[in-house]
């Protein structure tokens, strides 16, 4: 007879599977919390943030019950053509002002977008090509339109656009770099002028939001220009 105990076997534990499941609903149950704590933001806060970045962009991220979150211009061309929809007073006082100075001011256009107007200028009339020094006729007519904007509540986006046809200088390595600076050079003469900085901001797009198809000259030439976007002032954040 054998000196030596015989091994019982192991116990095994059916219920290991509780420890899992019950990390499990502790997981779920902390996202939860965190996705509750995050939906409770301040309401004016949202506000302010929502009037800012639909202002940017001259889109309501907010649309009314029922309507769509994807603006129509995700899905089609956008249509300059907005006479149903009535400009802010301070923007429709501007609009008249340029008009009744269209003489002096000729080469721009002046276009209503949404709730924002648009002052459009040839990059011809403002800079040789390649080049981002602002010419005369450009700088005469930026003077003559500074003093109509400053007294207003009104705020300026400067942006700046070319073609398609690509630039490599020893200033310039890309058509980013040429619109962008294309931009600040006119934000810079628009502060020089008078405008607070507070109001300015300025964006270069390249040949990234062309007006017309880059395939023939007059496409080409509509799309190297700069952009004054006029929309009116946010009041200043309280804290």
């Amino acid at each position: 007879m054998s000196g030596r105990k015989k091994k019982h076997p192991e116990h095994v534990n059916h219920e290991r599977w509780l420890v899992s499941y019950a990390d499990f609903i502790t997981l779920l149950f902390a996202f939860f919390v965190v996705m509750f704590a995050v939906s409770q933001v301040d309401s004016k806060r949202l506000g302010r943030f929502t009037e800012a970045f639909s202002k940017a962009v001259g889109e309501d991220i907010m649309p009314g019950k029922g309507d769509s979150l994807v603006p129509d211009e995700a899905v089609k061309p956008p249509d300059p053509s907005t006479g149903d929809q009535k400009l802010p007073p301070e923007l429709e006082s501007v609009r008249l002002k340029l008009l009744a100075l269209s003489e002096t001011l000729k080469g721009l256009q002046v276009i209503q977008r949404r709730n924002e107007l648009v002052l459009r200028l040839s990059d011809n009339i403002f800079f040789e090509s390649g080049d981002d020094q602002i010419k005369p006729r450009a700088a005469a007519i930026l003077h003559t339109l500074v003093p109509e904007l400053i007294p207003r509540a009104v705020d300026v986006r400067v942006e700046g656009h070319t073609d398609d046809r690509p630039i490599k200088t020893a200033r310039f390595q890309s058509n980013w770099e040429l619109s962008t600076s294309r931009a600040t050079v006119v934000l810079a003469k628009l502060a020089a002028e008078g405008i607070p900085p507070t109001r300015l901001s300025a964006a270069g797009y390249g040949e990234f939001r062309p007006l017309a198809p880059n395939t023939t000259d007059d496409g080409r030439k509509q799309n190297r220009r700069v952009d004054l976007i006029l929309a009116v002032s946010l009041p200043p954040e309280q804290p």
